[in-house]
């Protein structure tokens, strides 16, 4: 008995259902006295998320009129959706013998 089994092709797009976030950390360095030696540290401090980039840059404006900090980790995250397009696709096996 033989069978054909396909398998439907998928499309990715971003989710209208969701807003895209942007963010910023601050990857500067300020020295530190610890014990008597100098060491840097990350600064690491976090935007959190916002609706536009445009509201990302202004925080990393206002955060380096604050610290003087120059050096951001900027991100951008959305959420996929996966959609099932009209075509279908054999699928293609390779038999084993043993």
């Amino acid at each position: 008995m033989n069978r054909t089994f396909r398998f439907k092709n998928f499309t990715t797009r971003e989710d209208p259902e969701t807003l895209p976030e942007y963010s910023a950390i601050c990857h500067s360095t300020d020295p530190q006295d610890v014990e008597g030696e100098a060491e840097e540290a990350l600064c690491l401090d976090s935007s959190g998320g916002f609706a536009t980039a445009e509201e990302a840059d202004n925080w990393m404006r206002q955060h380096m009129r604050k610290t003087g900090h120059r050096h951001f980790r900027r991100s951008f995250e959305d959420y996929a959706e996966l959609l099932p397009t009209d075509e279908l696709e054999p699928a293609r096996v390779a038999r084993v013998t043993a």
